[in-house]
């Protein structure tokens, strides 16, 4: 099995029993737990799968930098997503989509082994990810890979793989029924003539009329695959102002960190909004370091990526990078039943100069520049057992600002 189809795979079945996704990075199981814990919150339980579809486009855009290679791969797929409270189904969506994930590997690929400090089973760490095969004992590792750091959907207008498929099976049914009802009307109709002639004329008028129904069924299913892809393009269009973002930020990085990717970069603002939207302790969130409202998320039970960020400025500062930027994500919110919103969030995020590019880098598990204690820095901005204040913008992109627009 492809690293895709078992991340996909994993995913749905977390969405199932919320069995982690052992081929998902320490951060990306971290911001799923958080999203599960705002589910049993809101008492919504939310199933998603993405099935493969017919003659579907797949592809990987890989890139390697400081001993790591990272692979955006991405493929054709139908997300059939689902929202229960209890036993009743509040929401279902079935849809086109263009899935994207991320995957992490260093590009030594040496297997890790570990010990299980239960019966002391030796294995790799790839066959510990889901616990010690012999006694079931799961404990803390490290990193392993290759491994997914992030994921997103694009919409999708239509399933290409089966568009024609489908518009030619309800052409033939569409004239079949119009034509035969027609033919056998005007067979008890025109009673007054001979019986060779009433068949031939019935045939002729059902075949004809059959085909101008089909057509005008065509040009309907026409109108509505235009309509939808003008209201697409309604929906997209705020978007386009983010057409250059991408090399505006690469070439603004470029002389700070010259192995920057774009692609991880938005990996980074996606965790960072999601941990501002599903965490319910904001104040203890140390990678959050703004002073405005975020109350109104309290409901969000998903954030998907519409794959675009606009990135309005970026500057160095003293030794601070800073970027201020708009997101364009799907949100939907949980009440008496579930809605969908696409909105846009102005965000600010800042990091010092020094910081290096580390792909593998968490801030879930840092180490102590003092006493090499291991601890959290998503919550803790001081080191557990010797106080010392860990400097969050001195490793990554820190969230300083967020507004919803």
């Amino acid at each position: 099995m492809d690293l895709l189809e078992q991340f996909t795979d994993e995913l749905h079945q977390w969405s199932l029993n919320g069995k982690e996704p052992v081929s998902a990075s320490i951060d990306l199981r971290y911001m799923l737990d958080l999203q599960e814990t705002r589910l049993n919150n809101q008492n919504v339980k939310r199933e998603e799968e993405f099935v493969h579809v017919k003659d579907e486009i797949r592809g990987s855009l890989p890139r390697s930098g400081n001993g790591y290679t990272s692979r955006i791969i991405y493929r054709e797929a139908r997300q059939n997503l689902t929202y229960r409270r209890g036993e009743r189904m509040i929401r279902k969506y079935s849809r086109p989509v263009d899935l994207y994930v991320s995957f992490l590997d260093r590009e030594d690929n040496s297997p890790d082994t570990c010990t299980c400090p239960n019966c002391g089973h030796t294995m790799t760490s790839e066959e510990a990810r889901d616990g010690c095969p012999y006694c079931g004992t799961h404990f803390e590792m490290k990193e392993v890979y290759p491994c997914a750091v992030s994921y997103y959907t694009v919409p999708g207008i239509v399933e290409r793989g089966t568009l024609m498929e489908n518009l030619k099976r309800e052409l033939i049914i569409a004239g079949v029924l119009c034509g035969s009802v027609l033919a056998v009307i005007c067979f008890f109709v025109w009673n007054d003539m001979m019986l060779i002639f009433r068949i031939l004329a019935a045939l002729f008028m059902g075949l004809f009329y059959g085909g101008v129904f089909a057509l005008c069924w065509y040009m309907l299913r026409s109108l509505i695959l235009a309509g939808k892809l003008f209201f697409e393009a309604g929906r997209s269009f705020s978007m386009l102002k983010g057409i250059n973002s991408r090399k505006k930020m690469t070439e603004f990085m470029h002389a700070y960190e010259p192995e920057f990717s774009y692609e991880a970069f938005e990996g980074r603002i996606l965790a960072l909004l999601r941990s501002a939207a599903f965490e319910n302790d904001r104040e203890s969130l140390a990678v959050w370091e703004g002073d405005d409202d975020l109350s109104s998320l309290d409901t969000v039970i998903d954030m998907q990526y519409r794959g675009a960020l606009y990135i309005r400025r970026c500057e160095k500062t003293g030794d601070i990078l800073r970027v201020e930027g708009t997101a364009f994500l799907t949100d939907t919110y949980a009440g008496r039943s579930v809605r969908e919103k696409d909105e846009q969030f102005r965000f600010c995020v800042e990091k010092e100069v020094t910081a290096e590019y580390n792909p593998a880098f968490t801030f879930l598990r840092v180490r102590c520049e003092g006493c090499g204690g291991s601890f959290d820095a998503v919550h803790l901005r001081n080191c557990p057992y010797c106080g010392r204040e860990y400097e969050l913008k001195k490793k990554d992109w820190v969230l300083t600002g967020l507004k919803r627009r």
